[in-house]
Protein backbone atom coordinates (compact mmCIF):
# COMPACT_ATOMS: atom_id res chain seq x y z
CA UNK A 1 0.00 0.00 0.00
CA UNK A 2 2.85 2.54 0.74
CA UNK A 3 4.65 1.74 -2.28
CA UNK A 4 1.11 2.68 -3.82
CA UNK A 5 1.18 5.92 -2.35
CA UNK A 6 4.83 6.38 -3.39
CA UNK A 7 4.56 5.58 -7.15
CA UNK A 8 0.83 7.74 -7.54
CA UNK A 9 2.57 10.83 -5.41
CA UNK A 10 5.69 10.91 -7.84
CA UNK A 11 2.78 9.90 -11.16
CA UNK A 12 1.52 13.29 -9.59
CA UNK A 13 4.82 15.25 -9.08
CA UNK A 14 5.73 13.89 -12.85
CA UNK A 15 2.41 15.75 -13.96
CA UNK A 16 3.15 19.06 -12.32
CA UNK A 17 6.79 19.30 -13.38
CA UNK A 18 5.37 18.71 -16.81
CA UNK A 19 2.74 21.66 -16.98
CA UNK A 20 4.98 23.60 -14.87
CA UNK A 21 7.43 23.16 -17.59
CA UNK A 22 5.09 24.45 -20.04
CA UNK A 23 4.18 27.25 -18.67
CA UNK A 24 7.54 28.59 -17.75
CA UNK A 25 9.40 27.85 -20.89
CA UNK A 26 7.87 30.59 -22.93
CA UNK A 27 8.83 32.99 -20.33
CA UNK A 28 12.30 31.26 -20.03
CA UNK A 29 12.99 31.67 -23.64
CA UNK A 30 12.11 35.05 -24.00
CA UNK A 31 14.15 36.13 -21.18
CA UNK A 32 17.01 34.22 -22.83
CA UNK A 33 16.14 36.16 -26.04
CA UNK A 34 15.89 39.50 -24.46
CA UNK A 35 19.65 39.33 -23.52
CA UNK A 36 21.20 37.75 -27.04
CA UNK A 37 22.31 39.88 -29.74
CA UNK A 38 20.50 40.35 -33.37
CA UNK A 39 22.71 37.87 -35.05
CA UNK A 40 22.73 35.36 -32.07
CA UNK A 41 19.24 35.67 -31.94
CA UNK A 42 18.59 34.19 -35.49
CA UNK A 43 21.79 31.70 -35.60
CA UNK A 44 20.80 30.50 -31.71
CA UNK A 45 16.80 30.63 -31.40
CA UNK A 46 17.00 27.79 -28.66
CA UNK A 47 19.69 27.91 -27.04
CA UNK A 48 20.88 30.01 -23.70
CA UNK A 49 23.16 33.30 -24.63
CA UNK A 50 26.75 32.97 -24.86
CA UNK A 51 26.98 36.50 -24.44
CA UNK A 52 24.96 38.57 -22.20
CA UNK A 53 23.62 41.63 -24.50
CA UNK A 54 22.46 43.93 -21.62
CA UNK A 55 22.63 46.37 -24.26
CA UNK A 56 18.98 44.94 -25.88
CA UNK A 57 17.80 46.86 -22.41
CA UNK A 58 19.41 50.07 -22.74
CA UNK A 59 17.57 50.84 -25.97
CA UNK A 60 14.32 49.07 -25.77
CA UNK A 61 14.19 51.86 -23.01
CA UNK A 62 15.58 54.52 -24.78
CA UNK A 63 13.76 53.57 -27.80
CA UNK A 64 10.34 52.49 -26.73
CA UNK A 65 10.23 55.15 -23.91
CA UNK A 66 9.17 52.16 -21.46
CA UNK A 67 9.72 54.90 -18.37
CA UNK A 68 6.56 56.97 -19.72
CA UNK A 69 4.29 53.69 -20.36
CA UNK A 70 5.24 51.96 -17.16
CA UNK A 71 4.30 55.00 -14.73
CA UNK A 72 1.05 55.09 -17.20
CA UNK A 73 0.49 51.81 -16.48
CA UNK A 74 1.30 51.61 -12.43
CA UNK A 75 -0.95 54.41 -11.97
CA UNK A 76 -3.90 53.27 -14.14
CA UNK A 77 -3.98 49.72 -12.27
CA UNK A 78 -2.99 50.94 -8.71
CA UNK A 79 -6.66 53.15 -8.78
CA UNK A 80 -7.69 51.31 -11.12
CA UNK A 81 -7.15 47.93 -8.22
CA UNK A 82 -8.32 50.58 -5.12
CA UNK A 83 -11.71 51.65 -6.91
CA UNK A 84 -12.51 48.23 -7.62
CA UNK A 85 -11.81 46.75 -4.35
CA UNK A 86 -13.70 49.18 -2.08
CA UNK A 87 -16.83 49.71 -4.27
CA UNK A 88 -17.04 45.95 -5.11
CA UNK A 89 -16.43 44.72 -1.23
CA UNK A 90 -19.35 47.44 -0.18
CA UNK A 91 -21.41 46.09 -3.05
CA UNK A 92 -20.89 42.76 -2.50
CA UNK A 93 -21.59 43.10 1.24
CA UNK A 94 -25.00 45.20 0.55
CA UNK A 95 -26.30 42.24 -1.86
CA UNK A 96 -25.30 39.34 0.48
CA UNK A 97 -26.39 41.41 3.90
CA UNK A 98 -29.27 43.48 2.81
CA UNK A 99 -32.22 43.15 2.05
CA UNK A 100 -33.62 46.26 0.04
CA UNK A 101 -36.45 46.64 -2.92
CA UNK A 102 -34.39 45.72 -5.73
CA UNK A 103 -31.47 43.66 -4.49
CA UNK A 104 -32.29 40.53 -6.58
CA UNK A 105 -32.91 42.06 -9.52
CA UNK A 106 -29.88 44.40 -9.79
CA UNK A 107 -27.69 42.07 -8.74
CA UNK A 108 -28.71 39.91 -11.56
CA UNK A 109 -28.50 43.18 -14.13
CA UNK A 110 -24.77 43.02 -12.91
CA UNK A 111 -24.23 39.53 -13.71
CA UNK A 112 -26.08 40.06 -16.94
CA UNK A 113 -23.56 42.42 -18.05
CA UNK A 114 -20.69 39.74 -17.94
CA UNK A 115 -22.07 38.04 -20.82
CA UNK A 116 -22.34 41.33 -23.26
CA UNK A 117 -19.47 41.67 -25.42
CA UNK A 118 -16.92 44.16 -25.02
CA UNK A 119 -17.46 45.62 -28.49
CA UNK A 120 -20.81 45.93 -28.31
CA UNK A 121 -20.14 48.96 -25.76
CA UNK A 122 -17.46 50.53 -27.90
CA UNK A 123 -19.44 53.42 -29.48
CA UNK A 124 -21.32 54.01 -26.88
CA UNK A 125 -18.06 54.45 -24.25
CA UNK A 126 -16.43 56.50 -26.99
CA UNK A 127 -19.56 58.68 -27.35
CA UNK A 128 -19.95 58.96 -23.37
CA UNK A 129 -16.14 59.84 -22.82
CA UNK A 130 -15.76 62.00 -25.82
CA UNK A 131 -18.93 64.31 -23.84
CA UNK A 132 -17.40 63.74 -20.66
CA UNK A 133 -13.71 65.58 -21.78
CA UNK A 134 -12.63 62.26 -20.61
CA UNK A 135 -10.88 61.00 -23.84
CA UNK A 136 -7.28 60.75 -23.62
CA UNK A 137 -6.80 60.63 -20.04
CA UNK A 138 -5.46 58.61 -17.25
CA UNK A 139 -8.86 58.75 -15.64
CA UNK A 140 -10.60 57.96 -18.29
CA UNK A 141 -9.02 54.61 -18.44
CA UNK A 142 -9.05 54.25 -14.75
CA UNK A 143 -12.66 54.69 -14.96
CA UNK A 144 -13.44 52.41 -17.82
CA UNK A 145 -11.24 49.58 -16.17
CA UNK A 146 -13.01 49.93 -12.51
CA UNK A 147 -16.50 49.78 -14.84
CA UNK A 148 -15.47 47.03 -16.75
CA UNK A 149 -14.17 45.32 -13.54
CA UNK A 150 -17.13 45.84 -10.97
CA UNK A 151 -19.34 43.07 -12.01
CA UNK A 152 -17.07 40.21 -11.61
CA UNK A 153 -15.25 41.25 -8.52
CA UNK A 154 -19.16 41.85 -7.31
CA UNK A 155 -20.51 38.29 -7.84
CA UNK A 156 -16.85 37.27 -6.29
CA UNK A 157 -16.73 39.15 -3.31
CA UNK A 158 -20.43 38.64 -2.37
CA UNK A 159 -20.37 34.65 -2.50
CA UNK A 160 -17.35 34.82 0.27
CA UNK A 161 -19.69 36.91 2.02
CA UNK A 162 -22.09 34.87 2.21
CA UNK A 163 -20.34 32.16 3.17
CA UNK A 164 -19.21 34.09 6.53
CA UNK A 165 -21.54 33.09 9.75
CA UNK A 166 -23.65 35.83 10.72
CA UNK A 167 -23.11 34.90 14.48
CA UNK A 168 -19.59 37.30 13.88
CA UNK A 169 -21.40 40.65 13.04
CA UNK A 170 -23.89 40.05 15.53
CA UNK A 171 -21.66 39.71 17.90
CA UNK A 172 -20.18 42.83 16.78
CA UNK A 173 -23.82 44.32 17.41
CA UNK A 174 -24.33 43.63 20.68
CA UNK A 175 -21.20 45.02 21.03
CA UNK A 176 -22.56 48.35 19.92
CA UNK A 177 -20.89 48.16 16.35
CA UNK A 178 -22.31 49.61 13.76
CA UNK A 179 -23.06 48.88 10.44
CA UNK A 180 -20.25 50.16 8.63
CA UNK A 181 -18.06 49.79 11.69
CA UNK A 182 -18.82 46.04 11.20
CA UNK A 183 -17.97 45.53 7.94
CA UNK A 184 -14.78 48.03 7.95
CA UNK A 185 -13.30 46.12 11.32
CA UNK A 186 -14.85 42.48 11.37
CA UNK A 187 -15.47 41.47 7.60
CA UNK A 188 -13.02 43.27 5.70
CA UNK A 189 -10.20 42.09 7.66
CA UNK A 190 -11.24 38.50 7.05
CA UNK A 191 -11.84 39.07 3.80
CA UNK A 192 -8.54 39.13 2.30
CA UNK A 193 -8.56 35.99 0.83
CA UNK A 194 -11.37 36.81 -1.98
CA UNK A 195 -10.05 40.62 -1.84
CA UNK A 196 -6.49 39.33 -2.83
CA UNK A 197 -7.82 37.03 -6.12
CA UNK A 198 -10.40 40.12 -6.35
CA UNK A 199 -6.53 42.45 -6.59
CA UNK A 200 -4.87 39.70 -8.48
CA UNK A 201 -7.52 39.41 -11.45
CA UNK A 202 -8.09 43.01 -11.66
CA UNK A 203 -5.14 43.95 -11.69
CA UNK A 204 -3.41 41.21 -14.26
CA UNK A 205 -6.36 42.68 -16.53
CA UNK A 206 -5.59 46.32 -16.42
CA UNK A 207 -2.29 46.03 -16.43
CA UNK A 208 -2.65 43.67 -19.54
CA UNK A 209 -5.51 45.53 -21.33
CA UNK A 210 -5.13 47.23 -24.66
CA UNK A 211 -8.35 47.30 -26.94
CA UNK A 212 -10.08 49.87 -24.35
CA UNK A 213 -6.62 51.77 -24.23
CA UNK A 214 -6.31 52.13 -27.87
CA UNK A 215 -9.59 53.20 -28.38
CA UNK A 216 -9.09 56.06 -25.45
CA UNK A 217 -5.58 57.06 -25.89
CA UNK A 218 -4.24 59.23 -28.56
CA UNK A 219 -0.96 60.83 -26.46
CA UNK A 220 1.96 59.35 -26.52
CA UNK A 221 2.72 60.53 -22.95
CA UNK A 222 -0.17 58.81 -21.60
CA UNK A 223 0.35 55.47 -23.25
CA UNK A 224 0.51 52.07 -20.92
CA UNK A 225 2.57 49.21 -21.55
CA UNK A 226 0.29 47.52 -24.25
CA UNK A 227 -0.31 49.99 -26.07
CA UNK A 228 3.49 51.76 -25.93
CA UNK A 229 4.71 47.77 -27.31
CA UNK A 230 2.43 47.74 -30.24
CA UNK A 231 3.38 51.38 -31.30
CA UNK A 232 7.10 50.21 -30.85
CA UNK A 233 6.27 47.26 -32.99
CA UNK A 234 4.65 48.88 -35.59
CA UNK A 235 6.53 51.96 -36.04
CA UNK A 236 10.16 50.37 -36.55
CA UNK A 237 11.81 47.90 -38.45
CA UNK A 238 11.71 44.55 -36.06
CA UNK A 239 14.32 44.35 -33.85
CA UNK A 240 13.14 41.04 -32.08
CA UNK A 241 15.84 41.04 -29.46
CA UNK A 242 14.59 44.58 -28.21
CA UNK A 243 10.81 43.80 -28.42
CA UNK A 244 11.64 40.70 -26.30
CA UNK A 245 13.54 43.15 -23.73
CA UNK A 246 10.61 45.53 -23.75
CA UNK A 247 8.33 42.18 -22.75
CA UNK A 248 10.47 41.07 -20.37
CA UNK A 249 10.81 44.66 -18.45
CA UNK A 250 6.88 44.86 -18.99
CA UNK A 251 6.16 41.30 -17.78
CA UNK A 252 8.17 41.51 -14.53
CA UNK A 253 5.27 43.44 -12.17
CA UNK A 254 3.11 40.49 -13.60
CA UNK A 255 5.14 37.76 -12.40
CA UNK A 256 5.54 39.40 -9.20
CA UNK A 257 2.24 39.88 -8.26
Amino acid sequence: MRHLRVLKRSFIHIILAFFALIIGYPFVWMVSMSFKSEREFYTNPWGLPAKLALQNYVEAWRLGQIGVYFVNSVLVTLFTVLIISLLASMAAYAFARLKFPGSTFLFYSFLASLIVPPQVTVVPLYIVFRDLHLLNTRLGLILAYSAGGLAFSIFLLRAFFLSLPKEIEDAAFVDGCSRFGSFFRIILPISKPALATVVIFQGMGAWNEFFIALLLIRDAALRPIPLGLYIFFSQRVIEWTYVFAFLTIATIPVIVL
